[in-house]
């Protein structure tokens, strides 16, 4: 099993030759969930397309709207227009945009002992980090990475200050691809 610092130098390899194409958003996704252990729906990739986000992981969300960088309610125009990274351990308590929340996803959300059926479709982000993609010429976009459930406790771990670190210690595989 490749190491999840391969996984991005390869995927890496490939987007300098492809960009970013639907295949190498889904893998840089799929590399992002299986590394901070989480589902594939807890991850987000937006890259900058003129004054504005566009999701490109998952690529449901590729359609449903854009967040303009002078947003001032979106944690993903704060990250990108600031170029620093931010963990919000009580996200579902912070005033910030859910349009892109409302879109079902199609995953299934973790099952939590005790849970209700009714309660696994009232899973909400709970805990964000967000970063910022760099390259030379500033914020190419920005990565999220969330814990979903139906309160703060189910969704699982606070994201801690290494979290942003070990995010930013991958190799540039999101970079090469916007």
């Amino acid at each position: 099993m490749a190491t999840p610092i391969l996984a991005f130098a390869q995927i890496a390899t490939e987007c300098e030759a492809e960009g970013l194409s639907p295949k190498n958003g889904d893998r840089i996704g799929g590399e992002l969930a299986k590394t901070f252990a989480v589902q594939s729906d807890e991850v987000g990739l937006m890259r900058v397309e003129k004054a504005s986000l566009v999701f490109v992981y998952p690529s449901k969300l590729h359609n449903v709207g854009s967040i303009p960088l002078n947003t001032t309610n979106s944690v993903a125009a704060r990250t990108a227009t600031s170029k620093r990274a931010e963990i919000i351990n009580n996200f579902a308590q912070a005033k910030h945009a859910s349009v892109f929340e409302a879109v079902e996803l199609g995953s299934a959300p973790k099952h939590v002992p005790g849970e209700k059926a009714a309660e696994k479709h009232m899973h909400m982000i709970q805990k964000l980090m967000s970063a910022p993609v760099m390259g030379p010429a500033g914020a190419l976009g920005v990565g999220q990475i969330c814990r979903k459930g139906t309160s703060a406790p189910p969704a699982g771990l606070d994201f801690t200050p290494a979290d942003p670190q070990k995010l930013g210690a991958l190799p540039g595989a999101p970079a090469h691809c916007f």
